[in-house]
């Protein structure tokens, strides 16, 4: 059931696409939170034609057909999608807190397929800079992507962009400083998205200790937080997770979350079973490639690919072939050992790869005052 309070009209820019959202100023003042740094709100009417992401009193339209988005451990969220009018309406669960879990949700997943239509690659990976180094830190779950990234943060060596995926882009200096589109000199670019971190249980337990982690996940607002306990109960997720938003990670950790960097290096990333089996070690060219497309996304979204998201022929071809042009490394790490491993690995890509900082990643868009 959609809220009864008075609703506003606003628009949801990023880099890829301006989008509508009609709600509650409460609960789009809780979306700007949640999007920042990735996505901007602003109180003003979308341009024509935009896909309109929208919570207000009353039934859907007549003939909008139902969707439904089921993650683990979550309620499941329903919408009603009007293709014609180009509308999704929320229609459940209740409260505002998953209101605006679903509204974040659906608008993000039309402007990710708005990049993919753009050609836009998504891979498996987290985005870290450490020590001005962008580093995709590819791998699956369970790989040990957010244990790595929040210890570097920790030690304050990482600023991360994203946890778990990301979307890379091809960008070459025009003569006049602006970024032109393929050829030498190809640099790939990084964005993040507003989505929140899973966190093993354990891991918040070794970064922080059992006392304070306790804390911490008593403060956590994220709604699937109240079931996500059930998960570990029944075996599906041997050590617990939580969910945390973006705000509650720089908050948590005292740091600022990256919109975007320019990408250094792949280093594909591994828990190590033993200490004999930790280390960097380099991916040579001709091995690149297959592990590099294990973790490429062949979907924008998880849930709702309804907007349209495939991309022109060819656009991912440059992509592809600049990220496999980049330094590329396998490093494996032991769990328990993982802030000294961070250093272990800033270290070994800064003498391999030498100074490569002082570079900048495409400006995003503004934040409203």
């Amino acid at each position: 059931m959609a809220p009864s309070s008075p609703t506003h009209r606003y628009t949801v820019g990023s880099r890829f696409a301006r989008t509508g959202l009609t709600c509650t100023p409460s609960v789009a003042e809780r979306i700007d939170r949640l999007a920042r740094p990735y996505l901007t709100l602003e109180r003003s009417p979308s341009p024509p034609g935009a896909w309109q992401v929208i919570a207000e009193s009353g039934p859907p339209p007549e003939g909008a057909v139902p969707e439904s988005v089921t993650a683990l451990g979550e309620l499941p969220l329903e919408y009603a999608v009007d293709h014609t009018r180009r509308t999704l309406h929320h229609v459940a669960p209740e409260g505002e807190a998953w209101v605006v879990q679903s509204l974040l949700r659906a608008t993000r997943a039309v402007h990710r397929s708005a990049a993919s239509r753009q050609g836009v690659l998504f891979l498996h990976a987290g985005l870290v800079e450490l020590n001005g180094i962008g580093v995709a830190l590819v791998g699956g779950s369970r790989a040990g992507k957010t244990s790595f990234i929040m210890a570097a943060v920790l030690d304050g060596s990482g600023v991360m962009v994203g946890n778990d995926d990301v979307s890379l882009t091809t960008e070459h200096p025009a003569p006049d400083g602006g970024p032109e589109q393929g050829g030498a000199g190809t640099t790939v670019v990084g964005d993040g998205w507003p989505r929140s971190v899973s966190v093993r249980l354990d891991t918040l337990d070794l970064l922080f200790g059992p006392d304070r982690a306790a804390d911490i996940l008593a403060a956590l607002t994220h709604p699937a937080n109240e079931t996500l306990p059930g998960l570990r109960e029944s075996g599906v997720e041997k050590h617990g997770t939580a969910l945390i938003y973006p705000w509650e990670y720089a908050d948590l950790l005292h740091t600022k979350i990256g919109r975007s960097a320019g990408v250094d290096a792949l280093v594909h990333l591994s828990l190590a079973d033993h200490p004999s089996e930790a280390g960097l070690s380099l991916v040579l060219p001709p091995e690149r490639t297959g592990p590099l497309d294990k973790h490429v996304l062949a979907l924008p979204n998880k849930h709702l690919n309804i907007f349209g998201h495939e991309p022109r022929p060819g656009s991912l071809l440059r992509t592809r072939e600049a990220l496999a042009a980049l330094p590329t490394f396998r490093f494996r790490y032991e769990f328990r050992d993982v802030r000294r491993q961070v250093g272990r690995l800033a270290d070994g890509l800064a003498e391999r790869l030498g100074d490569v900082t002082g570079r900048a990643a495409p400006a995003g868009p503004e934040p409203r005052p």
